[in-house]
Parts: C-alpha cells; sequence; structure tokens
C-alpha cells in the first residue's frame, strides 16, 4: 500500500501523516478481534500454525476463564495436528463445525484429528452443521466469566458474523 502512495506521489499527494493517521485507524474484524460481554467472544480468522501460535499467546495473555469453548473450521488441506497440539491446552470445551465449501474438513474429520492430538482429550466434543449452530452450542453452555474463541477459516468466523457481531449473554443475563 504504501508503495501505491510513492509512486501515485505527484498524481496524488499524500502526507506520510495522513498515511500515518489512516493506518492508526484500521480496524480488522476477525483477527483477535474481542467482543466484551458475559462470556467474553473472541473471533480470529487464524488457519495456520503461525497465526494459531500468536492466537494461543494472546489467548494466554487475556488471563484466567474458567472455561474455554472453542468453535473450530477449517480447510481439509490445512495441517491441522499442530495447530490443534499448540492451543489445545487453552481450550476446555470444542465445537467443530462443517464449513459451506467442498475444500472444508467435515466436523467428523475435524474431531477425529483432534482426537489424534495427544493431550487434547479434556472434554467430549459434538461435531455442528454449521458454525453458527457450533456458535449457539458455545453460547449455551457458557457461564458468564467464560471465554467463546471463534477460530478457523474465514468461514467459520464469518459464518458466526453474518447477522453483526454477536453479543453473547449467559444463562444468568436472560439467554435461557
Amino acid at each position: 500500500m504504501l508503495a501505491a502512495f510513492e509512486a501515485l506521489r505527484s498524481v496524488l499527494p499524500v502526507t506520510a501523516q495522513a498515511v500515518r493517521n489512516g493506518l492508526a485507524m484500521v480496524e480488522l474484524p476477525g483477527r483477535f478481534q474481542i467482543v466484551p460481554g458475559q462470556p467474553t467472544l473472541v473471533l480470529d480468522v487464524a488457519h495456520n500454525p503461525h497465526a494459531i501460535a500468536a492466537l494461543a499467546a494472546n489467548l494466554d495473555n487475556m488471563g484466567f476463564y474458567p472455561t474455554t469453548h472453542a468453535v473450530f473450521g477449517a480447510m481439509g488441506d490445512k495441517d491441522t495436528g499442530p495447530m490443534l497440539a499448540k492451543i489445545g491446552p487453552l481450550v476446555d470445551r470444542w465445537y467443530f463445525t462443517d464449513l459451506p465449501t467442498a475444500r472444508a474438513a467435515s466436523a467428523q474429520d475435524l474431531l477425529a484429528r483432534w482426537q489424534a492430538v495427544a493431550g487434547t482429550r479434556r472434554c467430549p466434543p459434538a461435531p455442528m452443521r454449521a458454525p453458527g449452530e457450533a456458535f449457539a452450542a458455545a453460547v449455551a453452555a457458557a457461564e458468564p466469566a467464560d471465554r467463546i474463541l471463534v477460530f478457523g477459516s474465514f468461514f467459520t468466523v464469518g459464518g458466526v458474523l453474518q447477522q453483526g457481531v454477536p453479543r453473547p449473554a449467559a444463562k444468568h443475563l436472560g439467554n435461557r
């Protein structure tokens, strides 16, 4: 982007300060997007080992949550084993989801991949047919002090954001 501004400088003069101001205002929905509430919602399109490592570090820095519920969907060609191994210790309950594309791994396949990762069998996961369904199940199971993480493919996060940014309300807050 900066190279484009430099190339167009004679036609479209943009000051360095204007570029700084513009970059300071950039928001990336779905990139470690924290939606405050009870429970806390974290949205991240992390879908490769490097992004998952950054996500795990960010989650770890958020502090204590009694339970972390994770909604996860990914493409079938992704090397999910190392990703699940990295984030697995931070997740207590899994909600694997199918995605609306032929390239995606099925929720059942993701469940099998999760079961193949050593040390991740802390609770029984439940495969879901769509990100919205998986998210609704996580909200229904979550307590006010918990955290819900929606991550993986853009289809996963996008499926939860279809109707706008959700504001989950835990059971005691009138959601049940």
